[in-house]
């Protein structure tokens, strides 16, 4: 081969879908031209026989001027190049143009945390390694890591079956193709060794190698020798190659057209001996990493599929439905099976394929608010989908396609057996299982490689024990599940049985389905750890007619017939109504739509209207179908409201696995009690839950309530909002609740304290000198205190405790929203507030004074606070007889430049239209008013054109309510009309 083939290799790489653009031609020429003219005389007085045989190969011509042989040159290079590059796109089977650009990032980590120091004493323990935090993208792994930019020679990346090997080294192939990435590359070779099995017997050399699968490649010696053209060879699946790499038997071979065994070839590849200049990208699964002494790696990468955001990527990739791929996203963060597994891209695409007949179905069933919760058909079209996966390689070299009903009956065999040892597994509470297990339990070691189970490192074990475990524990609990079912439907035999059970049958009676499932039920309720409770709900769906059939081909019969998936509906519906703990009755409710019987889920979908629980009394089943239908119905769980619920403690206990998820929880009128509120900390002080805003307005909290309620606010982490209203606390019930909130672990923002009457003339109606708000004072003014927002309405507040709350006001600086609705301020009141709201030191932003009984005079002195405050945004002043002459001094302050307030409330204040033009007037020539409440005063068709004039002319307006007013029904259309007009404005002049 002549040594013209190809140029010194060029920086800027063209693709297979470009020409090189005249730019770019001149800019090699430039770069080049120096170089040829150079080694132009040279080149002309080599020998005739090297041009001759050049012009013989087709690819060189013989030129006269520099120009003509570069142009030669390149073009030689280039067709090659386009030529191998399409032959590369077609075997990329997995990674395709169109789905290309649905490819979902994976988790990708270096598996060492230091680099590798070619050390042979490396070579144990690689699992041992500790993991890298930061993760690598997909192109990532290639990327040099050393400081001079130099790719690595030997790459190896590791990954358990179906985490996305393939699919990664495709993508990386389909993106160099493209020209987007690995340029430092002009040559990318890709060997399967499932396909090189086929060349196990065979003597070849590299050359031969290449050749053999790149047929185009017929003169590829200068490809192995020259220094210019970079080459990266990619071996994918290792694990599946029948020959070993055995290191310490070949004998080293540098000649690149020495015949010698694929596995020698491999090694001396490996070894740098052959093609020493290219790089080497090997994928394996771990169990045969072993096979590569660690010297010889230069970085080792794990593939460990996708995190959380990966998952929803998937999804919206794969789907351009949004709507879609976000019910998919919700059905598997709900499910906690499929999301552990979810991490496996494998079961993402079984899994995807399933919901979408899902989902589909439950449309047609009238379900479509809710979402599908049977997981069996999940699991075994993850089985199906493993072993065709798998099958499509075997293909390639068989030319047999076998349908899914042959295909599980050649695997029949292996998937009882590793069914038994998850059943045993199950059984002993165990997950970890050696290499003498697989042997006692005739276990293939491949199936239990196969995507189902990984390799795991247990302490200090000694790494030539390899220990293994399921992939998931739902992934055991499957096969445990499947493995009973089979038992039962081809040996009639129940393997749940033990030996004193088996004592006790008829010698000749046969177990039936709905006695296993019973039986099974009963293992599940007195596990205290749930470990049969998956294992339940499989074995529920395995007795459908849908999962039957798609197993057929592991069952030598299917003798379950209707009659006894009823009896074991029966069976679950009766267990219902009996004293088991709440998280049981979730489980019972799986298994019945496992079974597809939907009814009492229907049923109880009936009782939820908007959201809201209807006040009918439900029985203990209904509680925990109501439980069941909320944590899978569709969207984000918020808000519940179970004030309309006459909830009794055994319903309540019912409810309990569902409660954490939601972020709000109302229970107004459910008389709760001691008893309820004990039920209601444990939830709380759940690590899992999620509430942020609870209410318990009137529900007869005494003394032990407080207690509870004080474990929760310093133990709970996310409760920001609690509303205790209408409950009568005493004064040992505020020290309680005020110990808690000057704990610094408590994170509690807004309280609600209306009508608890504990403010009011000292404790319980006695004439102590202590009160209350002297307890709650003390609370506002500790630095530890978090509250932002409190209520006091309805406490009949004395002037002794405005003293108290002034007095605390100027002191917090976290205070910012206080409401003294519905007790008597008066002038008094307002006079001590008002120096405190004058006060640099208060933070108070908005301010509920609503049917306080003030007075015009009262309107002085706020209209004081107002141009001096420069915190005050909000005042709601409504209820109050303020009357004209007391808005006509607010007005004043109103106007001022000073005056920062934003939202002002004035509905019920006795207002007619002789302080219109004053208020409007102050109104249009502040900057800062947006909302604005005159509702239900006494305003007539006279002050129409002055409201309209605020409505055209107040800038920063954007709510206006003037509902139940005096205006005519004229009034009211000239007012709505305008609206029109200022479509950004809300204006309010019916009430709705």
């Amino acid at each position: 081969m002549s040594a013209l083939m190809f140029p010194p290799k060029f920086d800027a790489k063209v693709s297979v879908s470009q020409e090189l653009l005249p730019e770019q031609a001149d800019h090699i020429q430039e770069e080049e031209g120096e170089q040829l003219h150079t080694c132009f005389e040279e080149i002309q007085s080599l020998n005739l026989k090297l041009i001759s045989a050049s012009s013989e190969i087709g690819i060189v011509h013989v030129v006269d001027t520099p120009e003509q042989l570069e142009s030669s040159k390149d073009d030689a290079f280039y067709d090659l190049q386009k030529t191998h590059i399409k032959v590369l796109k077609e075997s990329c089977v997995y990674v395709t143009e169109p789905t290309s650009k649905k490819f979902a990032n994976l988790w990708i980590v270096n598996s060492n945390a230091y680099p590798l120091n070619h050390d042979t004493s490396q070579h144990v323990g690689l699992d041992q390694n500790v993991m890298s935090t930061n993760p690598l993208s997909y192109i990532e792994i290639l990327t040099p890591t050393c400081g001079d930019g130099k790719p690595h020679r030997i790459i190896v990346t590791k990954g358990i079956a179906g985490v996305g090997k393939t699919v990664c080294v495709e993508k990386l192939i389909h993106d160099w193709a493209a020209g987007s990435t690995l340029s430092e590359f002009d040559f990318i070779f890709l060997f399967s060794f499932c396909k090189l099995n086929m060349l196990s017997e065979r003597s070849l050399n590299l050359v031969q190698l290449l050749q053999h699968y790149y047929p185009h490649l017929e003169h590829c010696e200068e490809i192995l020798t020259s220094k210019s053209v970079k080459s990266l060879y990619i071996f994918d699946g290792l694990d599946e190659s029948l020959q070993s790499l055995d290191f310490e038997k070949q004998l080293a071979c540098y000649d690149e057209n020495e015949l010698m065994s694929l596995g020698s070839l491999l090694t001396n590849l490996i070894r740098g001996n052959l093609h020493s200049s290219a790089s080497v990208w090997i994928t394996t699964r771990p169990a045969a990493l072993g096979q590569i002494p660690l010297c010889y790696v230069d970085r080792l990468t794990e593939i460990k599929g996708f995190c959380e955001q990966q998952k929803k990527d998937f999804f919206h990739k794969k789907y351009e439905n949004r709507h879609l791929a976000e019910k998919m996203i919700a059905i598997v963060n709900k499910e906690l099976s499929l999301s552990l597994l979810c991490n496996m891209p494998i079961f993402c695409c079984a899994l995807s394929i399933m919901l979408e007949d899902a989902l589909e179905l439950f449309q047609h069933c009238g379900l479509g608010d809710s979402m599908p919760v049977a997981i069996t058909s999940v699991f075994t079209k993850f089985l199906v989908h493993v072993f065709s996966h798998q099958e499509q390689k075997l293909e390639y070299l068989t030319h047999k396609k076998q349908t899914i009903d042959a295909l599980l009956k050649s695997k029949q065999k292996a998937i009882i057996s590793l069914g038994k040892l998850a059943f045993d597994l199950q059984r002993g509470q165990m997950r970890i299982f050696y290499e003498k297990d697989l042997k006692v339990y005739n276990v293939d070691a491949s199936l239990a490689e196969s995507g189902f189970c990984k390799e795991v490192v247990v302490g200090n074990a000694n790494p030539s024990k390899k220990a293994f475990c399921f992939v998931d524990g739902s992934l055991q609990e499957y096969f445990a599940a499947l493995y009973v079912f089979l038992s039962l439907n081809n040996n009639k035999n129940n393997p749940l049985n033990t030996a004193a059970n088996a004592k006790t049958l008829r010698k000749h009676e046969r177990p039936s389905y709905s006695q296993v499932c019973k039986q099974a039920c009963k293992e599940a309720m007195k596990s205290s750890c749930g470990h049969f409770d998956l294992f339940l709900r499989f074995l529920c769906g395995f007795g459908t007619q849908k999962n039957q059939q798609i197993m057929k081909g592991l069952m030598t019969s299917c003798e379950i017939n209707r009659d006894d998936i009823t009896k074991v509906v029966q069976i679950f519906k009766k267990k219902l109504q009996e004293d088991i703990p709440p998280e049981k009755c979730i489980t019972i409710l799986q298994c019945l739509s496992e079974l597809e019987d939907n009814s009492l889920v229907k049923e109880t979908r009936k009782i939820i209207v908007a959201g809201t629980v209807t006040s009918r009394t439900l029985t203990p089943a209904e509680y925990s179908a109501l439980a069941f239908v909320l944590q899978m119905s569709n969207g984000d769980m918020e808000a519940l409201d179970l004030s309309q619920l006459k909830i009794s403690s055994v319903g309540f206990q019912r409810l309990v696995p569902v409660l954490p998820h939601f972020t709000s929880l109302k229970m107004i009128g459910s008389n709760l009690g001691d008893s309820g509120v004990k039920i209601l900390s444990q939830v709380m002080t759940s690590p899992d839950c999620k509430l942020q805003n609870l209410d318990l307005s009137n529900n007869n909290l005494s003394i032990g309530s407080w207690e509870e309620l004080v474990s929760v606010l310093i133990t709970n982490q996310t409760l920001r909002e609690l509303n205790v209203s209408s409950n009568r606390m005493g004064e040992a019930g505020l020290r309680t609740l005020s110990s808690a909130l000057k704990d610094p672990r408590c994170k509690l923002e807004k309280l609600g304290l209306n009508n608890t009457c504990t403010l009011d003339f000292g404790m319980m109606g006695s004439y102590q000198e202590e009160t209350g708000m002297e307890i709650l004072s003390d609370v506002l003014k500790d630095p530890r205190c978090t509250l932002k927002s409190l209520e006091l309405a309805k406490n009949s507040l004395t002037q002794k405790n405005y003293e108290e709350i002034a007095s605390a006001m100027t002191i917090n600086c976290s205070l910012t929203h206080l409401d003294l609705s519905s007790n008597v301020i008066q002038d008094s009141g307002i006079n001590v507030l008002s120096v405190a709201l004058m006060d640099t030191s208060c933070s108070i932003q908005s301010l509920v004074l609503t049917e306080t009984k003030l007075t015009p005079t009262c309107c002085e002195k706020l209209a004081s606070v107002l141009v001096t405050n420069q915190t005050l945004r909000e005042l709601d002043l409504s209820m109050n007889k303020l009357g004209d002459s007391g808005v006509c001094a607010l007005s004043t302050a109103l106007k001022e430049p000073c005056c920062k307030l934003e939202t002002l409330g004035l509905r019920r204040t006795s207002l007619t239209d002789a302080c219109c033009k004053k208020l409007i007037t102050a109104l249009s020539t502040s900057q800062t008013i947006a909302s604005l409440d005159l509702s239900e005063n006494l305003f007539t068709d006279s002050s129409i054109k002055i409201f309209c004039s605020l409505i055209l002319t107040c800038s920063n307006l954007k709510c206006l309510r003037l509902e139940l007013n005096q205006f005519t029904t004229n009034g009211q259309m000239t007012i709505k009309n305008l609206s029109m007009e200022k479509s950004g404005v809300r204006i309010v002049v019916e009430r709705s």
